[in-house]
């Protein structure tokens, strides 16, 4: 088990806010993207998609908006990413704050 220390509950807190800061701006990214995706797919469709029939159409608009696409899968691993690093900092400052507790615990057994 880490020795808690002031040091240790400072670096994870700091962590934290940094996972928390990092998952917001991946998921203003992400809400940016898809929004300039769907302009992309509306411009797009009011100026004619070719195909026959829905699948070939949609299939086009997808061709023709790859790199759209390509950014927001993009950015939604970076939001997923974001995510995971903001569960992680959460779990540890979580560990030593119930470390902390049962430290408190046991001292007042001890006593």
């Amino acid at each position: 088990m880490t020795r808690l220390t002031p040091e240790l509950l400072e670096a994870a807190t700091a962590e934290l806010v940094r996972a928390t800061r990092e998952y917001t701006r991946s998921a203003q990214m992400e809400a940016d993207v898809r929004f300039e995706l769907e302009f992309a797919e509306a411009h797009t469709v009011t100026d004619g998609v070719e195909g026959r029939n829905e699948a070939e159409r949609k299939a086009s608009l997808r061709l023709s908006l790859a790199e759209e696409y390509s950014a927001l899968k993009a950015a939604q691993d970076g939001l997923r990413d974001a995510r995971r690093d903001l569960d992680v900092a959460q779990a540890m400052l979580n560990t030593l704050r119930y470390q902390l507790r049962l430290m408190e615990v046991l001292r007042e057994v001890a006593l």
